[in-house]
């Protein structure tokens, strides 16, 4: 318990110190101004933690519909290295980051069905995966019916045994200063390990 409840901790300031340091001079706007802009940046958040091992990730990404700028960040600890990474890398401008999120639920193949619920007062469709029939893992995503997106995603393993979390954000952000696609790339890590 203590393991998932520093991890947690750890998470909480990762994704509050990092967020707040690499993404200074951006804004996120309500819906309502965000049918105004065309060039929005689209950005998405996904916070994960193992809660049966010292595992916990925070992970970003910005996209430009108009430019094809993608940056991608990812912090991560484990029981042996706390690493960050950043890389941009530039596309043509063509695929909504948000609409890869939601076609990726849509595969009637790989997600099924397994019912509806409520989740925080949202209304979500609970489709599971199986990712690994031998052993017993699969997950189970929470997806928002009114928007189609991702809010939540549990993997578990034999005997049901809930291994990990993940927490889904998105919203658009305003860049005039164009300072979330000026690193290009950078790792960082550091060993932990006794």
């Amino acid at each position: 318990m203590k393991k998932s409840s520093f991890l947690t901790s750890l998470v909480l300031v990762m994704s509050i110190g990092f967020s707040g340091l690499m993404t200074q001079s951006v804004s996120a706007n309500s819906a309502v101004e965000v049918q105004k802009a065309q060039s929005q940046i689209e950005h998405v958040k996904v916070i994960g933690i193992g809660l049966n091992s010292p595992w916990a990730s925070v992970t970003e990404e910005w996209y430009d519909p108009v430019t094809g700028f993608q940056r991608n960040d990812k912090e991560y600890i484990d029981r042996e290295t706390i690493n960050s990474e950043t890389k941009v890398y530039k596309y043509e401008p063509n695929e909504s980051l948000f609409k890869k999120s939601m076609t990726q639920y849509q595969d009637e193949i790989v997600w099924k069905l397994v019912g509806y619920d409520n989740l925080g007062g949202i209304q979500v469709k609970k489709v599971k995966s199986i990712v690994e029939p031998k052993g017993g893992i699969y997950q189970i995503a929470y997806i928002d019916i009114s928007t189609g997106l991702p809010i939540k995603e549990e993997t578990y393993g034999s005997n049901n045994e809930h291994l990990k979390s993940f927490i889904y954000f998105f919203d658009h952000v305003n860049d005039p200063s164009g300072e979330i696609f000026k690193e290009v790339e950078k790792n960082t890590g550091v060993s932990i390990k006794k």
